[in-house]
């Protein structure tokens, strides 16, 4: 759909559109919703429907992909005024103090699965999609965040950064203990990882940016995910993240779903 024909169905209809990043962003806020439960539609969009080019994109200084989309589409919102919301990952935070526009609201961790990054719900998790065969949620987290904080600190020097090789950090022991954030990286950034800045925060959401959940679970654990629960690819695992989210149900409280309720009530 062309952004003019939206912002037109918009203006005549007074309908409420969620703009998202991708497909199963478009379904976590859909599950959200039937929670919410508005007292009229609302309709969840991820961008990848919407005509936004490349071009556009790059003319905001943005690099192209779904997170740039988004973005675009509320500075156009924002330059029209039109009442939609669009709902962006906070990633490592670049662009964030850049791009303030009432319409673009950021996660408030670097994405949807960095909700699961507390033991309640790593373990609700562990219980309903992986069988049990994890340790222990609590034990989990401690497990997942020193890798996290350095993997985190590499992204945030490093914003177009090439997928790390988790294997590579893990070792041939598959051990989260002995995690090697320079191993993940090109050799031409190894010397520059020790120089890094960690974060600092006591709150492992706050640095877990989000593929690096689900791979890391698969670097460490990746022959019981995939031989006793069936759960072969990152997407079936970052699934199961956000089902747990969505079952223990925390996330509601969290200032972004506070405001996007607060936006639909009104």
């Amino acid at each position: 759909m062309d952004l003019a024909e939206l912002f037109l169905e918009i203006a005549l209809t007074s309908q409420k559109h969620i703009i998202v990043e991708g497909r199963t962003d478009e379904n976590f806020f859909k599950a959200w919703l039937q929670d919410a439960d508005p007292a009229e539609t609302v309709v969840v969009t991820p961008v990848e429907n919407l005509e936004v080019g490349p071009d556009e994109v790059l003319g905001i200084g943005l690099s192209d992909g779904n997170r740039s989309r988004v973005v675009y589409v509320a500075m156009r919102a924002e330059k029209d005024d039109v009442d939609l919301r669009c709902v962006a990952d906070r990633d490592c935070g670049h662009n964030v103090e850049t791009h303030n526009y009432e319409q673009l609201l950021w996660t408030d961790y670097p994405s949807i699965e960095s909700y699961a990054l507390d033991g309640v719900t790593l373990q609700k998790a562990n219980l309903l999609s992986f069988n049990g065969r994890l340790p222990d949620g609590g034990v989990l987290l401690g497990m997942l965040v020193p890798a996290l904080r350095d993997l985190y600190a590499v992204r945030a020097a490093n914003e177009h950064l090439e997928r790390p090789n988790y294997a590579a950090g893990v070792g041939k022991n598959r051990s989260l203990a002995t995690f090697n954030v320079s191993l993940t990286v090109h050799p031409s950034l190894r010397s520059q990882v020790a120089g890094y800045a960690k974060p600092t925060s006591r709150d492992p959401r706050e640095f877990a940016y989000g593929h690096d959940i689900g791979e890391l679970l698969l670097a460490a654990f990746g022959n019981v995910l995939k031989n006793n629960v069936g759960l072969v690819t990152l997407g079936a695992v970052e699934a199961a993240l956000r089902s747990a989210v969505q079952a223990v149900g925390s996330y509601k409280t969290e200032p972004l779903f506070i405001r996007l309720h607060s936006w639909i009530s009104a």
